[in-house]
This record gives C-alpha cells, sequence and structure tokens, in this order.
C-alpha cells in the first residue's frame, strides 16, 4: 500500500493526521516534517494526543502479510 497521510481540519481548528502505510517510527518523523512546514507557514500546532496503530494493522497496510514467506527446515550437514 503506498503512503498516505490524511488532514482533517475542524471546525474549531483542530487539526487531525492520519498516516498510513509507515513502517515503524517514520510516520512520527513525517510528523514533525508537517509540523515544520505549517510553522514556516505562520501556523504552530501543539500535539495533543498521539494514538498507536496495532502492530499488526501497521503490517497489514505496508504489506508484511503478503511478504512473509513460510520457511522450511533444512538438513544442514547432508548431501
Amino acid at each position: 500500500m503506498p503512503r498516505q497521510v490524511d488532514v482533517e481540519i475542524t471546525s474549531d481548528g483542530k487539526l487531525h493526521l492520519e498516516f498510513t502505510g509507515f513502517p515503524g517510527e517514520e510516520c512520527f518523523d513525517e510528523a514533525e516534517k508537517i509540523q515544520k512546514l505549517l510553522a514556516g507557514l505562520g501556523v504552530h500546532v501543539n500535539v495533543d494526543d498521539i494514538q498507536r496503530k496495532p502492530g499488526g494493522q501497521i503490517e497489514a497496510e505496508i504489506g508484511l502479510d503478503e511478504k512473509r514467506e513460510e520457511k522450511i527446515p533444512t538438513q544442514e550437514g547432508k548431501n
């Protein structure tokens, strides 16, 4: 799945970002870049809440389930 950032600005001025397809902690790096970009435009954002997605959901988003291969035991040292 390609990386995607959904941005919602509510009527009371709250900013909600949802990151999809980012492995590990990369979404936090991207969030920081967005914060800096907005600050450069004069929009200062305070982080109120961060909700981590469960590992299984992240794996499904980035396609790890599809990449996993079943390992077949081998007998080393025997010809």
